[in-house]
C-alpha cells in the first residue's frame, strides 16, 4: 500500500498514513445477480475505512468461493477508498415483471438504494462527483427467455426497464455509470452438458443482449448530459481466458472446483474467484474516469 508521510505542526511527529485512507472516499453502489452478489445488507454495518465492505465479512456471500469482482475492485484493485454498497441478489433479472427468477430483481435493487441512500444521508454523503453505479446483469433474464422467447422481442422491453433504472438515479444525482455485458456463460458446464443446439441457440440470445446494451447505453448518454459511462465487455475477457485458459493457470475450460482457484469455474455456472481477481485487475484500467481506480 502506498503512504504518506505526515508531518504534524509544530511537534515534528512523522507519521506513515496510508494513502488510501487519506484520500476522499468513492461510493460504489454494485447492483445485479449472483456473479455480483456479496449479501450485503443496507441494514448492517456500512461501509467505512476500515471496513470498506461494511457487512458481511470480505470474501463470504460470494459464489465464487471467496472474493468476487466487487471485493477486489474495492480493497485491492483500487487506487484510493472505495466504500462498497453491493445491493446485488443472486438469482436476480432486471425486472420480474419481465422475465421472473421469483427472486429480488434489479427494479427491486434500485428501490433499496432509493429509500436507503438516494437523499444522500448523513452517514452515506455521496455526491454526483464521487458515487459510482455499477451493474452487471442479464445473465439470468437470457438464462430464463431464451428457450421460448425471440431475443428480437424481449431484449428491446429489458433494455426499456434497464435504461429507466439508470434514470431514476440519475434523477436522484448519479452520474458515473459502470456497465459490465454479459460474458460468454454458453461455455459454462450446465449449458456445455446439455448440447450443441442448447449452448448455440443460448449464444445466439447473449450476442443480442449485449448488442441491445450497447444500444441502450448510447442513448442513455446521448441524451443525459453531464453523464461519464463505461461498458466493460467482460465477454471478450472471460472468452480470453476460456480460449487459453493454461496461460492463466487453469488446467482447462471446463473443469470446476470450489475452492474457486484450481479451476475457471467454482461451480457449473459460476467462475471461482480467481477469475473475478483477474476480471477485476483488467477492470482496472478501464475505470480511470469513473475515479478511485
Amino acid at each position: 500500500m502506498k503512504y504518506l508521510i505526515n508531518i504534524i505542526a509544530g511537534l515534528g511527529v512523522v507519521a506513515a498514513v496510508p494513502l488510501q485512507h487519506r484520500a476522499a472516499a468513492t461510493y460504489f453502489f454494485s447492483f445485479g445477480d449472483s456473479y455480483t452478489q456479496s449479501n450485503f445488507d443496507v441494514d448492517g454495518t456500512q461501509p467505512s475505512a476500515k471496513n470498506p465492505m461494511g457487512n458481511p465479512t470480505l470474501g463470504t456471500g460470494t459464489t465464487t468461493g471467496g472474493i468476487n469482482w466487487v471485493g477486489d475492485l474495492a480493497t485491492v484493485n483500487n487506487a484510493s477508498l472505495v466504500l462498497s454498497y453491493n445491493l446485488a441478489v443472486g438469482g436476480a433479472s432486471i425486472d420480474n415483471s419481465i422475465v421472473n427468477t421469483n427472486v429480488k430483481d434489479m427494479t427491486t435493487q434500485v428501490d433499496d438504494f432509493v429509500q436507503a441512500y438516494g437523499d444522500k444521508p448523513e452517514s452515506t454523503p455521496w455526491s454526483s462527483e464521487n458515487a459510482v453505479f455499477g451493474f452487471w446483469i442479464g445473465i439470468n433474464d437470457i438464462g430464463w427467455a431464451y428457450s421460448s422467447n425471440q431475443a428480437s422481442d424481449l431484449v428491446p422491453t429489458l433494455m426499456a426497464q434497464y435504461k429507466s433504472l439508470i434514470e431514476r438515479i440519475y434523477a436522484k444525482g448519479g452520474r458515473k455509470f459502470l456497465f459490465l455485458n454479459v460474458p460468454p456463460t454458453s461455455r459454462a458446464p450446465m449449458f456445455l452438458a446439455q448440447g450443441t443446439d442448447v449452448v448455440d441457440a443460448h449464444a445466439a440470445w447473449v450476442t443480442s443482449y449485449n448488442i441491445g446494451l450497447e444500444e441502450m447505453i448510447d442513448d442513455f448518454k446521448s441524451s443525459h448530459s453531464g453523464s461519464t459511462t463505461v461498458l466493460y465487455d467482460s465477454w471478450s475477457f472471460m472468452t480470453k481466458i476460456l480460449d487459453d485458459p493454461q496461460s492463466y493457470g487453469f488446467p482447462n475450460a471446463t473443469c470446476i472446483n470450489d475452492d474457486g482457484t484450481s479451476c475457471v469455474w467454482w461451480n457449473d455456472y459460476h467462475p471461482g474467484q480467481k477469475y473475478h481477481k483477474l476480471q477485476a485487475a483488467d477492470m482496472k484500467p478501464h475505470l480511470q474516469t469513473l475515479g478511485a481506480w
